[in-house]
């Protein structure tokens, strides 16, 4: 019996293995995370595994693809610095900080840098604020 439960231990592993392995969880997930993280993708895939059942990490991709236009959102929210100038300051209002946030993150799904595009969006946001 506990030859069988090694057996599908390792059938378990080499499952998680094959899909960390894939190509899309490789450039959409493993390699911007590790980065991000600073550490190489041997170690965010050793963390993957021990941390996330094979249900869970059928299920990330997906959740991932979806989360990331929010994130996107934070991310542009906390750069722009809208998290003073709208809910501290209230100097610009909340549906014209999302429309700048919409506009930012969709120029960057659709292939322009992120660099440039909060760029040009700090640009837009003075012009909004100089009015």
């Amino acid at each position: 019996m506990n030859t069988d439960l090694k057996k599908s231990e390792s059938l378990m592993e080499l499952m998680k293995k094959r899909i960390l392995d894939s190509y899309r969880w490789q450039e959409d997930i493993i390699k911007p995370f590790s980065k991000e993280m600073g550490i190489t993708t041997q170690e965010l895939e050793k963390i993957l595994m021990r941390r996330l059942d094979m249900s869970s990490l059928e299920a990330l991709h997906p959740r991932f693809e979806s989360s990331r236009y929010s994130c996107m959102l934070d991310k542009i929210h906390s750069d722009l610095q809208i998290c003073w100038l709208s809910d501290v300051m209230e100097i610009i209002s909340k549906e014209d900080a999302d429309a700048i946030k919409d506009k930012i993150a969709k120029e960057v799904i659709n292939g322009k840098s992120y660099e440039d595009a909060i760029s040009d969006g700090k640009k837009e946001l003075i012009e909004y604020l100089m009015r």
